[in-house]
C-alpha cells in the first residue's frame, strides 16, 4: 500500500496522475495493470517533454551590472517598496559560507558578498495558491544579489524559475516570474542611470 501511495504522490506532483484510481489491493487486476503501465509510459513521455522545455529555459535567471553592491541592494529594496512590498527576511549566504569555511578548513572565497532577499506579494501568492495550494513551496520569493571575487565591481542578481511538472495553466506562476524579472530589470536600469 505504501508503494502505491508514494507513487501516487510522485505522479501527482509531477503532473502525471493516473486515470485509474489507486486500489488498496497490492496485486491489482492484470488487465487494469496494463492500463496503469500504459498511463505510466505516457507520464514518462510527458515528463520527458517537460524536461526538454525546461532545458530550453535555464532553471535560474542570472543578470549582472557594473555597480556598487550596496547601491544595487538599496535600489532593489526601493523597487520592492514602490510596489507596496516589503522584505520578509534576508539570508546572509556569503557571510555564512566565509564563517563556516574557516571551521571546515576551506578558506577559498566563493563570493565577495552574497545575500538573498526574501519577500512575498499577498495578491499574487493568494492567486497562485488558489490555483494549487502546493505552490506554497515557492513562497517566499527570492532574489539573490552577489559579487564574485574574480569580478570586482560586477553585481549579479538572480532568481529561480517556478517549474511545476506539466501544468496546463502557468499564469499564476508566470506572474511571480514577471514580478521577479521586473524588479531586477528596474534595478539594473537604475544603475545605468547613475553612470
Amino acid at each position: 500500500m505504501k508503494v502505491f501511495f508514494l507513487l501516487f504522490i510522485f505522479l501527482s506532483v509531477t503532473g502525471c496522475v493516473a486515470s485509474r484510481s489507486i486500489s488498496s489491493n497490492i496485486n491489482p487486476d492484470p488487465a487494469a495493470g496494463d492500463a496503469w503501465r500504459s498511463n505510466l509510459k505516457s507520464c514518462n513521455v510527458q515528463s520527458g517533454l517537460h524536461r526538454q522545455e525546461a532545458a530550453a529555459r535555464p532553471p535560474v535567471v542570472i543578470k549582472s551590472v557594473s555597480a556598487d553592491y550596496d547601491q544595487v541592494w538599496d535600489d532593489l529594496t526601493t523597487a520592492l517598496n514602490n510596489r507596496g512590498l516589503v522584505i520578509s527576511s534576508v539570508s546572509h549566504v556569503g557571510e555564512m559560507l566565509a564563517r563556516t569555511g574557516k571551521a571546515l578548513g576551506q578558506t577559498r572565497p566563493i563570493f565577495s558578498r552574497a545575500r538573498v532577499m526574501e519577500f512575498c506579494s499577498a495578491v499574487i501568492s493568494r492567486k497562485m495558491m488558489e490555483d494549487n495550494p502546493h505552490y506554497i513551496a515557492f513562497c517566499p520569493y527570492q532574489i539573490m544579489v552577489y559579487t564574485l571575487p574574480a569580478e570586482p565591481g560586477r553585481v549579479y542578481l538572480s532568481y529561480r524559475r517556478l517549474y511545476w511538472g506539466k501544468v496546463k495553466n502557468r499564469q499564476s506562476l508566470q506572474r511571480v516570474e514577471n514580478l521577479l524579472s521586473a524588479l531586477i530589470r528596474e534595478t539594473i536600469e537604475t544603475q545605468k542611470e547613475y553612470q
